[in-house]
């Protein structure tokens, strides 16, 4: 796959059957629709470090799992749309002048080089021209990822015996699910924040009439919350992080561990609310109406009060169901996971072949 017409996200979703997996760093998660129902879902916890930012420390193990879970969530297909994040990845909303198509292209070009901070020539670049600005210029979506950090993923879901037709960095995976499911809030001119609490990394998009105004990812998760839980307990890691989720043998989380996550939790609220300030001080008509939050690590306990009280707007859970349906063969277990982990690989699901 090269090429701007190939490579990464366009950002408006179109309807067609591919098998959206997103892998993440603690997670493989599939999602299948049909129409607007979520046909397939499947999910598998990946072993510590399988992945480190967005390099592949485990790559056998990421080709048993991508495997496996497509496979026992039912999905028959072979086309893949699949998502990268990291260091490695740019997402940026620019403006540039009017012109022929040609000329709007060249001037992306040109001016994304002081936006990809590895390298321009290194990487796949892409972008959607969201539409005219006030100015009368061009408002656009530039996204980028280095070449071998694309070939890398790529190279796992071949090897698992599938054909990765889409890549898309999963912050926009997510803005196009916001854009299917909260259609009467996307088209309102009003600013919403949807914020991915994952495992390594917290993104945070700002979204606003049809597109993403800002996108970026804090380098902190819940796997920090785990690895001190491992430190501090003296437990392995799959058992603190079972402790994490679930608590003690009677479900009750110990009082150490509810300082470790308030601790974490606290560290996180300042670094969110650094980057809503920062979009916010960048204009008079900045409001943010409502944030919605997903990701394994929003199940925290008090995340969502804290986060709440800390930015002073309310904070809901993003709910997929409130547009999309579920297929009757898929279990309550799995539509509860669904709804916290596996929004990307909906919205993923989404991409045309």
């Amino acid at each position: 796959m090269s090429g701007l017409d190939n490579i990464l996200s366009q950002l408006v979703p179109s309807s067609g059957k591919t098998i959206g997996v997103d892998i993440g760093s603690g997670y493989i998660k599939v999602c299948e629709l049909k129409g607007n129902t979520i046909s397939r879902f499947g999910l598998s916890a990946l072993s510590e470090a399988a992945i480190i930012e967005d390099e592949i420390q485990k790559s056998e193990e990421l080709i048993t799992k991508i495997k496996n879970t497509i496979k026992e969530a039912g999905c028959k297909g072979k086309s893949v749309a699949m998502s990268i994040q990291g260091p490695n990845t740019v997402i940026k909303r620019m403006q540039v002048p009017e012109g022929s198509d040609d000329e709007v292209e060249d001037h992306i070009l040109w001016e994304s080089e002081q936006y990809i901070p590895f390298g321009a020539d290194d990487a796949q670049i892409s972008f959607f021209i969201i539409g005219t600005n006030d100015g009368g210029g061009k408002d656009v979506i530039l996204t980028a990822a280095r070449d071998d950090t694309i070939h890398a993923f790529e190279k796992v879901v071949i090897e698992a015996g599938y054909a990765p037709k889409v890549v898309e960095i999963s912050s926009l995976s997510l803005a196009n699910l916001f854009e299917k499911c909260y259609e009467d809030y996307s088209n309102s001119g009003q600013t919403y924040a949807l914020i991915d609490f994952g495992a390594q990394t917290t993104k945070v998009i700002i979204y606003r009439s049809g597109a993403p105004l800002f996108c970026k990812e804090i380098p902190i998760g819940g796997v920090l919350v785990t690895e001190e839980i491992q430190r501090q307990m003296g437990v392995s890691y799959s058992e603190a992080e079972d402790l994490k989720i679930n608590g003690d043998a009677s479900g009750n989380l110990p009082e150490e561990i509810m300082g470790i996550i308030d601790e974490h939790s606290q560290n996180l609220f300042e670094d969110v609310k650094k980057s809503l300030n920062f979009f916010i001080s960048g204009g008079s008509d900045n409001t943010i109406e409502l944030c919605l939050i997903t990701g394994g690590n929003s199940r925290l306990p008090g995340l969502e009060e804290g986060l709440e009280e800390v930015l002073g707007i309310d904070v809901e859970f993003f709910d997929p169901l409130r547009k999309l349906k579920v297929d009757s063969s898929i279990g309550e277990f799995e539509i509860e996971q669904m709804k916290y982990m596996g929004n990307i690989a909906a919205g993923l699901s989404m991409r045309v072949v």
